[in-house]
């Protein structure tokens, strides 16, 4: 495969995947943002990863794999952790309105 068909390929995957119907599939929603970063990185990293092999790189392609699956490790888990930080703050707040409405009660008494 010759680069020119490479870059071809990975930019069909790309359009392919951006216009596939996400919200009909489901059911109306919008595709969550990891699963689009993580479809869109496959529809280059697929074919890439056969343009690779086809040449014999075997080794570029675990370093290229393993470098992508720990950057893509790292930003799932920031995700986890900034929801969980969100559901803190939440609470917190909530917890924080619920002592003002209390002190409103108890001074109306």
């Amino acid at each position: 495969m010759k680069l020119w068909m490479l870059i071809v390929m990975v930019m069909m995957a790309e359009f392919g995947m951006h216009y596939f119907p996400w919200r009909t599939l489901l059911r109306g929603r919008e595709l969550p943002r990891l699963a689009a970063y993580t479809l869109g990185l496959l529809g280059m990293m697929g074919p890439l990863t056969a343009w690779l092999w086809e040449r014999g790189e075997v080794e570029v392609i675990q370093t290229l794999w393993a470098v992508t699956m720990s950057a893509g490790l790292m930003v799932f888990a920031l995700y986890g952790l900034d929801h969980y930080l969100d559901l803190m703050m939440r609470d917190i707040e909530a917890n924080e309105r619920e002592q003002a409405l209390r002190k409103d009660t108890d001074a109306k008494k």
